[in-house]
């Protein structure tokens, strides 16, 4: 075989080398690409930051601090998205995948790592925390409702005990009343209706006994019969009034506080009987 055949068959494996392996960062990208995911999804679900997503993929391991840690941090990653973690530990550089004669870490510890370096992790120590915390709240908002009822019910019955106390106040004497001049009080009062009314409607002083019918103008009677001698009547209702008075030359009259005339309203002079048809 010639030289230049020899060349020929050469060629390939010289245009085109073995494949080169793949960086961690490159393969945890390919492999996050093949389940569909976005670098954010897998932060989510790994409950990591997204810059350190976003380190990891791009090959800057000096942030996870150890070696034990960047492992379980890459296993971790190659669960979410699906992958062999085993496979994803072996394309670390040399230097990371030193071995260490701990205790293999379980999957809960790596997830406690993996939340003391990123986001924090969901955890039901947090839920019961809350919950505590939301009990105390409520507990003390009960015992200050309660311990405002009773300073309010003991307010009210303070209140209650001290109105009783409140009327029963004793008012100062009232000054002594002299019966004469009540009675003279009452003098002037009756006296001082006496004139009003007379003022206001139709008195009539009898001399003598005398009959006597006085009816408004609705027809209702306001007086009716015999009067006795010496003696007064006042009347006053809707006008005009309709007045009769028997023995009119021996009764004087006054209407609205001025002498009215009845001899001149005579109309039997033998039977002496005064007649008002409509007294205005």
């Amino acid at each position: 075989m010639s030289q230049q055949d020899n060349l020929h068959l050469n060629a390939p494996s010289q245009v085109h080398p073995a494949v080169t392996a793949l960086t961690l960062g490159q393969w945890l990208v390919q492999a996050r690409q093949a389940k569909g995911m976005s670098a954010q999804d897998v932060s989510s679900r790994s409950n990591r930051a997204l810059r350190q997503i976003e380190a990891l993929e791009a090959d800057n391991l000096n942030t996870a601090g150890s070696a034990n840690l960047l492992r379980a941090i890459v296993r971790h990653y190659a669960k979410v998205v699906g992958a062999d973690p085993e496979e994803a530990v072996r394309h670390l550089p040399a230097e990371y995948q030193t071995a260490v004669a701990t205790a293999p870490v379980r999957a809960s510890r790596v997830s406690e790592v993996v939340s003391s370096q990123g986001a924090p992790l969901k955890s039901p120590w947090i839920a019961k925390t809350w919950l505590v915390l939301l009990a105390l709240i409520v507990m003390g908002l009960l015992a200050y409702w309660v311990l405002f009822s009773r300073l309010t019910q003991k307010a009210d019955g303070a209140q209650k005990i001290t109105e009783p106390n409140q009327v029963q106040v004793v008012a100062p004497p009232a000054p002594a009343v002299d019966p004469a001049a009540v009675a003279a009080a009452q003098a002037v009062t009756d006296a001082a209706v006496a004139a009003n009314a007379v003022t206001d409607g139709l008195n009539l002083k009898f001399k003598v006994a005398s009959w006597v019918e006085i009816k408004d103008a609705k027809g209702t009677v306001l007086l009716s019969g015999t009067q006795e001698a010496g003696t007064e009547q006042t009347v006053s209702g809707e006008l005009p009034l309709k007045v009769k008075v028997g023995n009119a030359s021996q009764v004087d009259a006054t209407w609205k506080g001025q002498p009215y005339d009845l001899k001149a309203a005579i109309v039997s002079k033998s039977k002496d009987v005064a007649k008002i048809d409509a007294l205005n």
